[in-house]
């Protein structure tokens, strides 16, 4: 009989038996939920379908021996990402401390031109209203996104996420 992963292989992920699909993310609270399928999964690779669907965030996590990832926006945009080894990805990123904008006063004494000091805080205005907008038109999105992950042995993922215990470890295909 010859080895599974040296036959040709061709699947309709919607057909796949129970065992092979299901929801990661069920136990998180708040949209964080995605549905996946193991298309392939031998002592080689480990390749997993995802369908993100509106709405839905992923969850914030690394892989031991990196992914190769291959998303798709629409049928004729893919986008094909590495994550090395260990790089945290996905999900929301950690919200980063902002320093507070600067007051004009302070803006002022920083340029020793009130002219120039108005300027810049017009400026740093206008770009926190444009980073605004940006962000309410990355939630508009209304597409479903594919995903094909790629994973390479040990298939060890290591979840960063808030709600999860502390750098949850999964070896193999992840089934929460």
């Amino acid at each position: 009989m010859p080895d599974p992963k040296d036959v040709p292989l061709q699947q309709n992920p919607y057909l796949m038996p129970a065992g092979r699909q299901g929801w990661r993310g069920l136990s998180l609270p708040g949209a964080q939920k995605r549905k996946w399928f193991t298309l392939i999964e031998n002592d080689t690779v480990l390749v997993t379908g995802l369908l993100l669907l509106p709405g839905e965030a992923s969850v914030r996590h690394s892989h031991e021996t990196g992914e190769l990832s291959i998303a798709y926006n629409d049928a004729m945009r893919p986008i094909v990402t590495w994550h090395p080894p260990g790089e945290i990805h996905s999900g929301s990123p950690e919200t980063p401390i902002k320093k507070a904008p600067a007051t004009l006063a302070e803006l002022t004494a920083l340029t020793g031109n009130a002219q120039v000091a108005a300027f810049l805080a017009e400026m740093a205005q206008e770009n926190r209203e444009l980073r605004a907008q940006i962000e309410e038109m990355k939630r508009k999105e209304i597409t479903p996104r594919i995903i094909i992950d790629i994973l390479f042995p040990p298939f060890r993922t290591t979840v960063h996420q808030e709600g999860y215990p502390s750098a949850t470890t999964i070896n193999g295909q992840w089934y929460d």
